[in-house]
């Protein structure tokens, strides 16, 4: 059973998933390891961006009121064959706000690997995918 605690602190603040924009890769703010296959679950499959020693894989997200964004990437080499069960160690990068974005981050992880969350895409959720021009 959720405590009036959990239930409420994912609502104090909604994000979107933004497509088609570059991460940012600022100083990191703080670190995740966990499955691959939890991080696809939670928050979508990955963009993917090419660099000199392997591949980015990022998520971008907004503030539902504009104010503030998030990237969440990670490196993988270019020999890396990712699997839902593969460790994947996925950086958070963000200008200001840093602390409501980590809290989101880990109550959604925390709530798809518990099973009190739906994973994305199931059910009504209050996520916006949509490309940015």
């Amino acid at each position: 059973m959720r405590t009036a605690t959990a239930v409420k602190a994912p609502d104090q603040h909604v994000f979107a998933r933004v497509l088609g924009k570059r991460p940012r890769l600022r100083t990191t703010k703080s670190s995740t390891v966990d499955q691959f296959g939890l991080f696809l679950e939670t928050f979508g499959p990955p963009e993917r961006a090419k660099q000199r020693n392997g591949n980015l894989l990022f998520w971008n997200f907004i503030r539902k009121d504009a104010a503030g964004g998030f990237s969440l990437y990670a490196r993988v080499s270019r020999q890396a064959k990712l699997h839902p069960h593969s460790e994947l160690e996925v950086q958070l990068s963000a200008g200001a706000g840093v602390t409501s974005f980590r809290n989101w981050t880990a109550l959604r992880l925390a709530g798809v690997e518990s099973g009190e969350d739906n994973p994305l895409f199931i059910g009504g959720r209050a996520f916006v995918m949509e490309p940015i021009n």
